[in-house]
């Protein structure tokens, strides 16, 4: 988890939080990734959506008078571009 408790509760500054993700980063650009983050990721770098878009979610919105999500192609564009230059396009996601 990353509530940042352990963080919270450091008398020492230590930053253990930072730590946990530092760690998990080097796990994931290894291979060591569980398949539901590996998943999320794909969905991500697919759609722009870190959760997928179904009937359930669009009435949802509907009923709080949102709009619907979109995401426009361009900003796919650039988020694939941000993907690539930063660690995220280093971590393996094949299926």
């Amino acid at each position: 988890m990353m509530c940042q408790g352990c963080t919270e509760r450091c008398q020492l500054g230590v930053e253990p939080a930072m730590v946990i993700t530092l760690i998990r980063n080097m796990a994931a650009e290894s291979g060591n990734l569980p398949d539901h983050f590996a998943e999320e990721a794909r969905l991500f770098i697919d759609t722009g959506l870190s959760f997928p878009k179904t009937g359930l979610t669009k009435k949802i919105r509907k009923e709080m008078g949102l709009d619907d999500i979109e995401v426009k192609s361009s900003t796919l564009e650039d988020l694939r571009t941000i993907i690539e230059r930063t660690r995220l396009g280093r971590i393996k996601l094949e299926r």
